[in-house]
């Protein structure tokens, strides 16, 4: 099967290896909610050390270089109360004709959707619109719920953190389709049916598994309440008050990325090919193609969500970063409600959110020891490892 139908949406490869070892072994306890909750990288007018930012120069143009990587080209932003702030870029936004890569391109930052899609759910919660404890009969219409058997016993919160037991519908064949039809427009309708067709990998509540069919049940959760689309409530309650203008979540058909933006790669039967054009509806409310952003907002984004400016009472925050286990390849050995917890190896963790979508690999979160925010993009969905190990080890060096 060729890499990109078996990679088509996001599947969760960061850290294979090493820290996949450390997460199986279970090796790493679950920090506290209020650890993280405080944890927040505020403004600063340090100067960044030209030394570290040569450093991690280098570390870009290895990442090009290493052998398991194909991306053209790799965009890196960090910043931090201590360190000042530094992007970089390495290689290419483009192929043909070729175009190097610059700080400010517009990438699909696939599941990375995730923490803003749950950031609206607890702000209706906050508000009373609904109860995190509501099952699924609660919420939604017969005609959702009735796919599927377990959903009286499936709460709101169930569905944040992945622990709802209801079955992924992203399986290599749907994989493949995406791949050879990319004006594709789904239906989450479609994905909500593959998901059904299949059994329940375990009882609600009685373990973790990720799985996007959780989100896209979020989305209409959002939708049941509001009036609006989940894209515009997105929008309206976290895109538009945090003033990340450079972030979109194109409708369904618009398949085009606005302004400036990295083009997205991948393989197909042996030939490299362009994806940058991938339907947005690919994995509705769960990412995939749905997410237009940049480094730089992501790490706005992200620093705001963990600030707490998105919630009225500082109690929603904490719910959200309550990490609990979850083992899972790539080093996940933690998810909150749309928050992951990866150890790495050598004892720094990060927590944020991973993001693939056909053509890129992307991440956003706070990197520990340290208060450091960081976010990166591949335009190819490759294993990022080479490019977050050795670059966490200078960011956590800077911090001694």
């Amino acid at each position: 099967m060729s890499d990109v139908a078996g990679r088509c949406v996001d599947r969760r490869t960061l850290l294979l290896g090493a820290a996949g070892a450390l997460a199986a072994a279970g090796l790493a306890p679950t920090a506290p909610a209020a650890e993280h909750a405080t944890w927040v990288a505020t403004a600063s007018t340090a100067r960044f050390d030209p030394v570290l930012g040569r450093r991690l120069q280098r570390v870009l143009r290895a990442t090009l270089r290493d052998p398991s990587v194909h991306a053209p080209g790799v965009v890196l932003h960090v910043h931090g109360p201590r360190l000042g702030a530094w992007t970089g870029v390495a290689g290419l936004g483009r192929v043909a004709p070729a175009a190097p890569m610059r700080p400010g391109d517009r990438f699909r930052a696939g599941s990375i959707a995730k923490p803003f899609v749950a950031a609206v759910v607890l702000q209706l919660a906050e508000r009373g619109r609904l109860s995190l404890d509501a099952r699924l009969p609660q919420v939604l219409p017969g005609s959702v719920v009735d796919r599927f058997a377990n959903a009286p016993g499936i709460s709101v919160e169930m569905l944040l953190g992945h622990r709802s037991g209801i079955a992924e519908w992203d399986t290599p064949v749907v994989d493949e389709q995406i791949a050879r039809d990319p004006a594709r427009v789904w239906d989450v309708v479609e994905f909500l049916d593959l998901a059904a067709a299949q059994p329940p990998v375990f009882a609600p509540g009685t373990g973790f598994f990720y799985s996007n069919t959780d989100y896209n049940l979020l989305g209409l959760i959002i939708e049941r309440i509001t009036g609006r689309s989940w894209r515009d409530e997105v929008t309206r309650s976290v895109i538009g008050p945090l003033r990340l203008a450079r972030t979109s979540l194109p409708a369904p058909g618009h398949r085009s990325i606005e302004g400036a933006h990295a083009y997205g790669y991948g393989d197909l039967a042996g030939r490299t090919v362009d994806l940058t054009r991938v339907d947005p509806s690919i994995a509705g409310a769960a990412g995939g193609s749905a997410l237009v952003t940049t480094v730089g907002d992501l790490a706005r984004f992200v620093d705001a969500l963990f600030a707490g400016r998105l919630f009225a009472r500082r109690q929603t925050l904490r719910q959200m970063l309550a990490i609990a286990p979850a083992q899972d390849v790539g080093g996940l050995v933690g998810y909150g409600l749309g928050i992951e917890r990866r150890m790495l190896p050598g004892g720094g963790e990060l927590i944020g959110h991973l993001g693939g979508a056909p053509g890129y690999r992307s991440y956003v979160g706070h990197v520990r020891p340290g208060r450091t925010t960081i976010a990166f993009a591949l335009n190819w969905q490759d294993d990022p490892t080479p490019l977050v190990l050795p670059a966490v080890k200078l960011l956590a060096a800077a911090h001694r």
